[in-house]
């Protein structure tokens, strides 16, 4: 089986003409962003459920739990994954769009 390198070198090889190849790639982007997106507005979704529950927005959470002031209660532990997972998203949303 192929690796992600030897992929991408038999794409160079396939569409010679550099700007065929980068419309390939292109639309690659542009469908994972569409994805990201998506996901994206999930975990933002989850994110305000737990922000109204709480009565707190997902920054403050995230600096107090960190902080320890918060306790071990589960739903903050599930918080503040879901926070983390938002931020690690939202810089492969920018990433990608900054090269569209």
């Amino acid at each position: 089986m192929m690796d992600t390198a030897e992929k991408l070198e038999v794409l160079r090889e396939t569409f010679s003409d550099k700007l065929e190849l980068e419309g390939i790639v292109g639309k690659l982007l542009e469908a994972a962003l569409s994805q990201n997106r998506l996901q994206l507005h999930r975990y933002e979704q989850d994110l305000r459920s737990f922000e109204e529950r709480f009565g707190m927005d997902s920054e403050s959470l995230y600096r107090r739990f960190e902080s320890g002031e918060l306790g071990d209660a589960m739903d903050f532990f599930e918080w503040s994954g879901l926070y983390e997972m938002r931020k690690d998203l939202l810089l492969k949303v920018h990433r990608i769009e900054a090269v569209l």
